[in-house]
Order: C-alpha cells, then structure tokens, then sequence
C-alpha cells in the first residue's frame, strides 16, 4: 500500500525536478498550459522562452510550469 500511495507520486516529483534541472538553452520545450517554446534563457526562478519566430516573442515562466522537453 505504501508504494502505491507514497512512492508513486514522489517518484514522479523527482522526475520533474530532474527534467528542470536539465533544461538547457535552444531546448523546445511544452508548459503545462500548452504554449510551446524554445528556450533562450534559464535561471533558478524563471525560464524565458521564445514563442513566435516572426514577432520575436517572449514569455518568462517559472521552471516548475515545464510539463515535457520536446524531441
């Protein structure tokens, strides 16, 4: 019962830090609200991505609102 109830979501919790501690720039990348991205710049309280090529557009998130890095 334990591993069902504890382990699981604890092991999925240090997957996503792993993955934030990983991000890189010029990674493309998905927020968990859907907006995808290329990363410019990463710091430990924010992520700047770039979300549109033609108008050169930028939004800055918080590390922890990457859902997945895109292949």
């Amino acid at each position: 019962l334990y591993f069902m109830m504890f382990r699981g979501p604890k092991k999925r919790q240090q997957q996503q830090d792993q993955m934030v501690k990983s991000l890189k720039k010029n990674d493309r990348v998905q927020t968990i609200g859907g907006i995808f991205g290329t990363i410019l710049d990463v710091s430990d309280t924010e992520v700047t991505l770039k979300i549109d090529e033609s108008n050169n557009t930028k939004i800055k998130v918080t590390p922890s609102a990457i859902h997945k890095v895109l292949g």
